[in-house]
């Protein structure tokens, strides 16, 4: 079977989770609870997601190019939060190895967030069958 350029972004956008998820696990501190949700959910959360997503990229499954662009971009969005109020919480911290580790899974949710809207933009540019918008939103029922 040969790699996709998609089936990559699938393996790295896994990797670069559970490297997130790594960090995370390495560095928690609950001093603000929500934060600790956002952050824990969206990597935990996002392992799975992968993982499922990985072996129907690998057991040649087809998957729907929607849910697929749909967790892309919550993906996007969800990383980008996390490392956004990561580096929020931290920013005005004492200089130490405990808020470099904050800032470095920041910086790893950044790059993950990226790398979720890079695979979002190939995956409907690869795509020439997927419908305008507007149909895109009537196939969900929300315009009709």
């Amino acid at each position: 079977m040969a790699i996709s350029r998609l089936s990559f972004i699938k393996f790295l956008e896994l990797a670069l989770t559970c490297i997130c998820f790594g960090i995370h696990y390495i560095s928690f501190e609950c001093g603000d609870i929500h934060r600790a949700i956002l952050t824990t959910g969206t990597f935990f959360g996002f392992i799975i997601v992968m993982i499922g997503l990985a072996a129907g990229y690998v057991l040649q499954a087809p998957i729907d190019i929607r849910i697929d662009i749909f967790f892309s971009l919550i993906g996007c969005t969800l990383f980008v939060a996390s490392g956004a109020w990561t580096i929020e919480a931290y920013q005005h911290s004492s200089k130490g190895e405990y808020r470099d580790m904050q800032f470095g899974k920041a910086a790893m949710a950044f790059i993950n967030g990226a790398v979720f809207l890079v695979d979002a933009i190939l995956t409907f540019s690869m795509n020439g069958d997927l419908p305008t918008f507007e149909n895109f939103l009537t196939s969900f029922n929300w315009l009709s």
